[in-house]
Formats: C-alpha cells, structure tokens, sequence
C-alpha cells in the first residue's frame, strides 16, 4: 500500500514514541539520503521487540544455531561484532574491551514497519490504522549525557609511531594496506535517552545506512555512510569506502576538496587495493566471471566528509546462504586492509584495544531473502548496565601516508559524535 507524506510523518512520530517501549530496537534510517549507486529500496525500517532471539557469546557460539534461526521466512535483523573474525578466520582477540557484548545477535521482530522510497509500506504485527492515528504521547526531549573523562587508547605521538610501524611492514613486503583503529572510553556514562540522542546524531551527520539498535541495556548509535553487503535477487554488492576529504561551507573550498579526494594518487592507490581484495572476496561467492566494478572511484558528499566509493556486484552462484557470505568476506575489506589475513594478525598486535561491535554490522534479512547490511563507523556504543560508552575512529595506511595527515582525519571522521557529546553534557 501507498502512504503520503504526511502519513510518513505521523507514522515515523508513533515509532519513536513506541520505540522507548521495547527492549529491542533496530532502527535503520536512510535520513533521506540517496544511497551510492541507488541500491537498496528502504528509506526507514523498524523492527520493535522480539518473538525469538539469537545472541551468540564467543562460549557458545555455533553456526549450526545461526543457520537454523535464519531459516525462518519472517524478517530477522542482526548485528554482529568485529570480534566474529574469531570464528570466520579462527583469529582470537586479546585486547581489553570495556563491554562485554556477544559476537552476533539476531532477532525476530514483534513489529516490522518497512516504507519504500516510493512511499508503499509494508508491516507484519500492527496495522496502518493503529500506526497513522496519532498518539497522545510526546517523544522524550531530555537527551543530556554525564560521564567522567574520555580515555584514548592512544596518544597522538602513539598513533603517529604506529603509522610509522605499518609503513616500515609495507616497506618490508609483509603488506600493502592496513586499517588502524583507536577508542575513546567514556567512564560512568550516562544518557536519559539513547534513542533521540541517535536522532540528534543523525538530524547533524545524516547518512544513508545509519541505524540505532536496542538490545536491553546496549545501545549502538551508528550513523554509516557504508554498505557492507547487500543481496537483491541473487546479485551480491558491496560497496567499500577508502579516501576522506573535509567538507566545507564555501562552495569553492567543497569543490577544491572533492576534485582534491577524487585526483589522489594516495586515496586511489588506497583504494584500489580494498576494491581487489572484495572483488576476491565476491568471487568466491559468485558465478565465475560475474563479479565487476560498476563504479569506481565515486565521490559523494555527507555532511562533514566526502568519501570516496566503489560499487562492485556479482551473481551468486547458489542460493544465498548468510553463513557462508561471512565465512568468505568478514570482516570487511575496508575496515582490515590486505592482504586480510595477515594484517587482521597486525591488527591485533598493533591497535591497544578490542574493536567490539565497532567496524562490525548491522543489518537484515528480508522474508523474500534479500539482505542489507552496513558498516558500524561513526558510531557511538552505550552499555548502560555497565555506564560506559565509546567510540572509535581509524584510516587505511599506505606507505604514502603521511602520520600528521591521518591523525587529523581520525579527528575529522569523529567530529560529529564530538560535537553531539559536548551540545548535551550536563
């Protein structure tokens, strides 16, 4: 059915007074934002509490248990950490987290609330008629946030050295491109409500694959500009981001900045190396011969950074199976580097801190078998049984990164989750 958009907007309004309800939350906005290449038909899809459950701990993890949950052909939604490298390239994590969050979660929503770009809706667990009269009660407004201090797991000087480390690696042939991360803790945190702080992020840094999830006490407020995979009617895409460029209010300096990002022999060189690595990872995937670049290089403006991305697709060679895509792409080629294996291993002696659900996904599975799913960057996770959050940024480095350079990116891709932390401390 087709909705208008006042509709949409009452509609939208009743879901998130409905959200603050449940215990689980996947809310996945495309704020309106043209997604890369025009893949994906949602503009919002809500999925609110949870029929049937599925958290997976590094203990008791098993794909036989994921295979038989996403057998059902009712909508699932899932995130998954990082740390699922465990079990995808048998890799274990030493490092310290401050959560303790499982490696994947899935879930079977009581309510779907699906509207297309195109305005036609679709829902399973409630009405139209319930959810286009609206509701007496008014959306929380107190967004304020209390914490101690910030800790990094590194110092500039400590990034900067690392980055040395890495080109010395390159230099040495050991590998060609790696994705260095650092977190930021926030200790005895608190948020009145996780919920319209995400909306708060998303109205200042919208972006096309963003998505709060709720699952109890953990919150993940990610405002993505990446894809990671997605599945549409046995054609696989993925669509990685490798190249940053500031965004400026002066058209002149926006332009210079985009021409810079996109003539880059530094970013294309970056770049390059990440689109092979996932046209290798499609491949395994797909029909022989199927997998190709349908854009290379595209430049696209978000509100703080343009980014540079490829979209590269191919036909699945048997029916799409979730457990085996993971098993032959996660984690993604952006957020490691190449060649994968070896510098997931880098990853691990270099960076000071566990990745968690940072650099993992979120994302859903239709009843029709289609899939999306995004990369969590830019995003803000909140624990709030244990009151801690944290946030993390990185970059690829080459052997022609420059450390100052790529600290002062790590800053800029942080910025919008800077700036909605300070506009709300109390």
């Amino acid at each position: 059915m087709i909705v208008d958009s006042h509709s949409i907007n009452t509609i939208r309004n009743n879901l998130e007074i409905m959200a603050n309800n449940y215990d689980h939350v996947f809310w996945l906005d495309s704020c309106n934002q043209a997604n890369p290449y025009g893949i994906g038909e949602y503009a919002l899809l809500v999925g609110l509490g949870a029929k049937s459950e599925l958290e997976l701990t590094p203990i008791d993890f098993s794909w036989g248990a994921v295979q038989e949950f996403i057998q059902s052909t009712e909508w699932r939604f899932f995130g998954l950490s990082y740390e699922l490298k465990s079990k995808t390239n048998q890799l274990e994590s030493s490092n310290p987290s401050p959560f303790t969050w499982p490696l994947l979660s899935m879930v079977e929503p009581e309510i779907v609330v699906a509207i297309k770009r195109t305005g036609e809706i679709q829902l399973s667990g409630i009405s139209l008629v319930t959810l286009t009269h609206p509701l007496s009660i008014e959306v929380p407004t107190d967004t304020s946030v209390t914490y101690d201090d910030i800790k990094s797991s590194m110092t500039k000087a400590e990034h900067q050295e690392k980055v040395l480390q890495i080109k010395k690696e390159i230099a040495a042939g050991n590998m060609y491109e790696m994705n260095l991360c650092m977190s930021h803790e926030l200790d005895n945190f608190h948020c009145n409500n996780p919920f319209q702080l995400y909306q708060q992020l998303i109205h200042a840094s919208p972006t096309p694959f963003s998505s709060y999830v709720k699952l109890k006490e953990k919150h993940v407020l990610c405002a993505s500009p990446e894809r990671y995979l997605s599945v549409q009617e046995n054609t696989l895409f993925a669509q990685p981001i490798k190249g940053t460029s500031k965004r400026f209010q002066d058209e002149n300096k926006d332009a210079a900045s985009r021409l810079h990002l996109a003539n880059s022999i530094k970013e294309r060189a970056e770049h390059i190396m990440i689109v092979d690595l996932v046209r290798n990872d499609l491949s395994k995937l797909c029909v022989a011969g199927s997998v190709r670049v349908e854009e290379l290089f595209g430049i696209y403006g978000y509100k703080h950074v343009n980014q540079m991305i490829s979209t590269i697709s191919g036909q699945l060679s048997d029916s799409f199976n979730f457990v085996d895509t993971l098993m032959a792409t996660y984690p993604m080629g952006s957020m490691t580097g190449a060649p994968k294996y070896i510098v997931l291993k880098f990853i691990e002696a270099l960076e000071t801190s566990a990745r968690g659900w940072y650099s993992g996904s979120i994302g859903y599975m239709e009843p029709n078998g289609n899939m999306d799913s995004n990369v969590v960057i830019r995003t803000l996770l909140y624990d709030g049984k244990q009151q801690s959050a944290s946030y993390s940024v990185g970059g690829a480095i080459t052997f022609d990164s420059d450390p100052e350079q790529e600290y002062e990116e790590c800053l800029l891709k942080s910025k919008a989750i800077r700036l909605l932390l300070d506009a709300n401390l109390r």
